[in-house]
């Protein structure tokens, strides 16, 4: 992984990834918790969630002992999207909240065409979820 933002399946105009590789590491910087978005062309088959366990151990996302790394993947061919949350994070970011970030936020703005304000807009709800100074050791 080389950035914040992994937008393999290329749905992000340069502008808006580069102000949300901003954001995230300003995020970053502020809570020390680890948040990246990746899009997949495609999932090959496998489930969005093995997907999603499988990068967020690849790229180790957040701290070593914390795991307080948070991974919002959408996979635009299976229509699909899942925001993975590491153990340390949970009681900030808790599975209701997640799937209300996606059902609520994402997932309108992706039936009304808008892939780049849906990544967006729903990472700016998963920022303001976890945007707690001190939330994790």
């Amino acid at each position: 992984m080389t950035g914040r933002v992994v937008d393999t399946a290329d749905l992000l105009p340069p502008d808006k990834e580069a102000l949300l590789d901003r954001a995230l590491v300003q995020t970053e910087q502020a809570t020390r918790s680890q948040f990246v978005v990746v899009t997949l062309p495609t999932l090959g088959g496998r489930r969005i969630e093995d997907v999603g366990l499988d990068l967020g151990r690849t790229w180790k996302l957040g701290r070593l002992n914390v795991d307080d790394g948070v991974l919002l993947i959408v996979a635009p061919t299976e229509r699909q999207v899942r925001i993975e949350v590491g153990y340390g994070l949970e009681g900030v970011l808790r599975d209701e909240e997640a799937k209300a970030i996606i059902t609520d936020t994402i997932i309108p703005r992706i039936r009304s065409g808008d892939m780049p304000g849906a990544i967006l807009a729903g990472s700016a709800a998963i920022i303001r979820e976890i945007n707690v100074p001190g939330a994790t050791p």
